[in-house]
């Protein structure tokens, strides 16, 4: 699983971005109100990361605080609630 990841913003898209980690790119969905946080591209960030598998995807959610991911944890064990409801 992947906890945690710290790389350059490489892209920022109204949904996502994709960090640069060693010169792999991680695409991690996100909310807009995180992303207004970051500054510009090419900003060092960390964030802490939930992998949701599911049959046909790996899709990683990004936060920047253990208490943010934690909330969508407990979000998302609520029956009807996936990760992109809960994010």
């Amino acid at each position: 699983m992947i906890s945690r990841l710290t790389g350059s913003i490489a892209h920022i898209d109204p949904k996502y971005i994709v960090l640069d980690v060693n010169g792999v790119g991680y695409k991690v969905f996100t909310t807009v109100d995180i992303m207004s946080k970051f500054g510009k591209e090419k900003e060092e960030t960390t964030l802490w990361t939930y992998l949701a598998v599911r049959e046909n995807a790996l899709d990683l959610y990004g936060f920047t605080s253990l208490k943010e991911l934690n909330f969508f944890e407990l979000l998302i064990t609520i029956s009807g609630i996936g990760p992109k409801t809960a994010l």
